[in-house]
């Protein structure tokens, strides 16, 4: 079980780092993703909104302030301004002799720092628009510079800036709800692998359970034949002046305890195979009818040691299902031979079949002990018995009923009891009616 605590703690380990890992890159490419259409995004607006500066200020240049379009013109480019304000951005004009000749109100450098990008952008022989990032302490800004050539052939530079601490300030918060997503996605990925990885561990964890319960009762029914075997061959070895005739006894004792154990092993080896699905069988059509009595006739001798009546109750129609044939005799013979078992004697056991809608039903009903409702839920567990020293005493190995269910199963059957204590069991057993075809059957050669 340690093993499989430390297996879960793996799987869930592994499980978070894998989610986290995917958080966190999702966060990475979101996050620059963000950042670069941000900046891409407010670099177009700035060259946007220089362009828009240049032909204004043109605009204005050409009209004459006596004009009657002034005020209109003038009315205009103080609309330009207030969008701009804002969006916290700011421009400044430049001349040829490097003298400011327009600016905003809320400008955020100074303008030294301004003419110095100026310099730069001649010493670096930019073209067009040049748009950079500024940094100053707590005051981060992005600023383009555009030299225009106006109509009255005057060379003009034009500096648009971005007061950028908002559009970081909101970054900045983004990233925080993304590492904030990525903490709260990690403490679930840790709760949820935890929990998931425990419940697909469950089935592993009963089978682990199973198993051993399953190796301990195994020990436990072989124990006690090869001690009574051990234990009339010792008697039988004590004696060396004895004749087989005068050790009779103990070596017909010795005999059945071998030829129990030879029935435990061959009833666990089925079950195995079961467990590991190398069992298989060859489907055909099969008329319960046909093949309950067959087993009926081979069981009467048993029965009949022990005064108990096989009565077979059957329509005159054949009841066909598909199934192997094998199995399905398996199947009746345990179902008869634990009604024998635990009838006493004088007793009757009826097979009833009847055809209801599209199904066919098999009862086993007898006379015996019956079953307790507290125990009726267990009885095809392997190597539970009801009443133990019966089942030992009469050759039982407490793996039947369990066979009988997987057998069931396979057939896609279901298996009900009924009893009650003192007044006898019956076991129901239900198969799908095997639909009719013409020809050869078309599930030949497929197994079940």
């Amino acid at each position: 079980m340690s093993k499989l605590r430390k297996l879960r703690l793996n799987l869930t380990i592994v499980n978070t780092a894998v989610l986290i890992g995917l958080l966190i890159f999702c966060t990475v490419f979101i996050y620059l993703s963000l950042n670069m259409s941000s900046d891409s995004d407010i670099a177009n607006s700035l060259e946007i909104y220089c362009a828009q500066l240049a032909g204004n200020l043109d605009y204005l240049e050409a009209t004459d302030k006596n004009a009657s379009q002034w005020d209109e013109t003038r009315t205009s480019f103080q609309v330009f301004n207030d969008g701009l304000a804002k969006n916290n951005t700011s421009y400044v004009v430049w001349n040829e002799k490097m003298e400011v000749v327009d600016s905003s109100k809320q400008s955020i450098i100074e303008d030294a720092q301004l003419l110095n990008l100026i310099k730069r952008y001649a010493s670096e022989h930019h073209d067009d628009y040049w748009v950079v990032n500024y940094q100053k302490e707590d005051q981060k800004a992005k600023i383009c510079t555009y030299p225009v050539l106006t109509k009255n052939g005057e060379l003009k530079t034009i500096q648009v800036i971005k007061n950028m601490n908002g559009e970081i300030s909101s970054m900045n918060n983004t990233l925080n709800m993304l590492i904030l997503m990525v903490i709260i996605g990690g403490v679930i990925s840790v709760v949820c692998g935890y929990l998931l990885s425990g419940h697909s561990l469950m089935p592993v964890e009963e089978s682990m359970d199973r198993q051993q319960e399953f190796l301990a009762n195994a020990s436990h029914e072989l124990r006690t034949p090869i001690a009574v075997i051990r234990t009339n061959l010792e008697v039988v070895q004590g004696d060396p002046e004895g004749t087989v005739k005068s050790q009779e006894e103990w070596l017909r004792n010795a005999y059945e305890e071998t030829r129990r154990m030879q029935q435990i092993v061959e009833d666990l080896m089925f079950l195995a195979r079961a467990d590991a699905g190398e069992v298989h069988g060859m489907p055909e059509p099969v008329d319960m009818v046909f093949l309950s009595q067959e087993v009926i006739e081979r069981m009467l001798p048993v029965a009949a040691q022990k005064q108990i009546m096989l009565d077979w109750d059957m329509p005159d129609h054949p009841l066909v299902i598909m199934g192997d044939e094998s199995q399905l005799t398996q199947l009746l013979i345990i179902f008869i031979d634990n009604a024998i078992k635990y009838s006493n004697s004088g007793t009757e056991i009826r097979i009833i079949g009847e055809l209801v809608g599209r199904q066919v039903n098999l009862r086993i009903k007898d006379q015996g002990i019956g079953i307790a409702p507290q125990d009726q839920d267990k009885i095809f567990n392997r190597f539970y018995r009801v009443d133990k020293a019966r089942s030992r005493a009469e050759g039982g190995t407490g793996l039947g009923l369990s066979i009988a269910q997987w057998i069931v199963q396979k057939h896609k059957g279901v298996l009900s009891v009924e009893s009650e204590e003192g007044n006898g069991t019956t076991m129901t057993v239900t198969f799908p009616l095997a639909e009719q075809t013409n020809g050869d059957d078309e599930h030949e050669g497929n197994a079940i």
